[in-house]
């Protein structure tokens, strides 16, 4: 039985080698342990035990690096976890008090008729502990600008259970609080003020430059701001299921950085300054999306990319992801909540494990030599599996799918790259003096691609039957639509593995029967 047994798991690890992915598997681990550390909060430090046996008794077994590693990052985040819950009853201790603390305004007041609300971080210079996330919301006609530091009197109050609760936990504001009155203000934080910077001239340039209409999509693509974006055309964003076009992801970051780094190889020639370089880049990037989840995720990702060359090691995407994912759950736990974290990273996911797979696939069998064919087929097929991949998710958060997602990806693809890049260097020339009239044809192109971009969402918007309800069975359809996809993969990958020994093992056979034959035909030496 125990032969039976170990040669059961050996056929299956033969078929589906997922544990090549150290950094992957630890990342599925520790969002499954925190969900369950979510549920059981009544024994956390019990569970946390338990996972530190857990943990032992796998190093104990398998003694390897990789098995220690893993098992102290899954052991970090678990301990990350609790503390969060511990931080969040601290917190809620303060229910219906009012205190004074020291902020800092993460960005500029947004106003609605009736209230205006600025996300704000302690400084631990009152009764709130550093770093507390709070979205602040008052009813007079007070402005926080970003950067701005003051002191003031707030009410807090506990997150009530609601559809809310888990999408603020998300974003790590775990009490709401009411400003009651700014007592003192003082000189505004360096950081944060040129962040805000930098927003209010990207805003205020594309705005001079181009049409409401236009300015509001560009605005969303370079930095993530949707709240320029019009009620119905967001509406059509979402019935053509490109969403994740109009927020700072993945595929904003590799254009903006595959720009940039042409410059940085052709001034910097040695690998630590151009890790450096990018490195800072990223965290502008990250920063002026205002740390949102989808850009931290990205931007750790090609993080680890930028790292890689320096430490003499080999770039392996989904490592990549799950090393990212990893230091995101153990700064901020509960980004697992978050729908933009989740749908950000299956669909990255889909797009560096699934999708190259199959595009090379059908690419071969169809015997594809142009380059116009293998690239539409490269872009369908990266669009169709991040559907597949993200459809769970929508199903249960947004109760809708939307079946034009392939096709309204595939004809905004390369708009939304050269709108991208052209906009990006237009933005740096026009903040130049000197060269700013060589921002104004990079501006054309990039307002034409927008204008396009603004087309095809506009018009197959229209198709609102598209955009369904599917019905709980659709769940599990979809389900098993990602198990049939990925075990596809595998089981072609393991099929192709046989075929290639046995055509080996053939050939060995050939050639010592052949050898057996030589020898045979050999006449023998004769004897003096």
């Amino acid at each position: 039985m125990r032969g039976f047994l170990k040669k059961a798991f050996t056929t299956v690890y033969s078929v589906f080698p997922v544990f090549n992915r150290p950094m992957a598997v630890c990342a599925v681990m520790s969002i499954i342990a925190v969900l369950y550390l979510n549920s059981h909060k009544n024994v956390l430090l019990s569970l946390l035990l338990l996972f530190v046996i857990v943990s032992a008794v796998i190093c104990f077994v398998r003694r390897t690096g990789k098995a220690v590693v893993i098992s102290l990052l899954f052991l970090a985040v678990c301990a990350s976890a609790v503390n969060e819950f511990y931080r969040i009853n601290e917190l809620n201790r303060l229910d219906g008090q009012t205190v004074e603390a020291v902020f800092v305004a993460a960005e500029d007041t947004k106003s609605t008729e009736k209230v205006s609300k600025v996300t704000v971080y302690a400084t631990g210079k009152g009764a709130l502990p550093a770093n507390t996330k709070l979205k602040l919301y008052w009813f007079d006609g007070t402005s926080v600008s970003c950067g701005d530091k003051f002191k003031a009197a707030v009410k807090l109050s506990s997150l009530k259970d609601s559809e809310y609760k888990n999408y603020n936990y998300g974003n790590a504001v775990y009490i709401d609080s009411r400003l009651i009155k700014i007592r003192e203000s003082y000189k505004p934080n360096g950081f944060f003020l040129k962040i805000g910077e930098v927003r209010s001239y990207i805003v205020k340039t594309l705005n001079n430059r181009f049409s409401e209409d236009d300015s509001s999509v560009l605005i969303a693509l370079n930095s993530g701001d949707r709240s320029f974006l019009s009620d119905t055309f967001y509406g059509k964003v979402l019935t053509c299921g490109v969403s994740h076009v109009m927020v700072v992801s993945g595929l904003h970051i590799s254009i903006i950085l595959g720009l940039l780094y042409r410059f940085i190889e052709k001034f910097f020639y040695n690998s630590y300054l151009k890790a450096l370089s990018s490195i800072g880049i990223l965290f502008l990037i990250a920063a002026m999306c205002g740390f949102s989840q989808s850009a931290s995720r990205a931007c750790l990702m090609f993080l680890f990319f930028v790292l890689a060359p320096v430490f003499m090691r080999q770039n392996d995407p989904l490592n990549s992801l799950g090393a990212a994912v990893i230091l995101m759950v153990f700064i901020h736990p509960f980004c697992i909540f978050s729908v933009a974290f989740l749908l950000s990273v299956v669909s990255t996911a889909a797009v560096v494990w699934i999708a190259p797979f199959y595009s090379e696939l059908i690419i071969t069998k169809l015997h594809l030599k142009k380059r116009f064919a293998v690239t539409l087929i490269e872009i369908f097929t990266v669009s169709l599996s991040a559907m597949i991949f993200t459809a769970p998710i929508s199903m249960l958060v947004f109760d809708r799918i939307s079946f034009l997602a392939p096709f309204t990806f595939l004809l905004v693809t390369f708009p939304v790259t050269f709108a991208l890049e052209f906009n990006t260097l237009a933005l740096v020339l026009s903040a130049m003096p000197g060269i700013k009239p060589l921002s104004e044809p990079l501006f054309f192109v990039s307002g034409i691609c927008t204008k396009y971009i603004r087309f095809v969402i506009r018009e197959l918007g229209s198709f609102r039957f598209m955009y369904v309800k599917p019905g709980f069975g659709m769940f599990f359809v979809s389900l098993f639509l990602i198990f049939a996809t990925v075990s596809g993969m595998y089981l072609y990958k393991f099929y192709r593995k046989l075929a290639r020994m046995n055509d080996l093992k053939e050939v060995r056979q050939r050639g010592g029967n052949s050898e057996r034959g030589f020898a045979e035909k050999k006449p023998a030496r004769r004897a003096d």
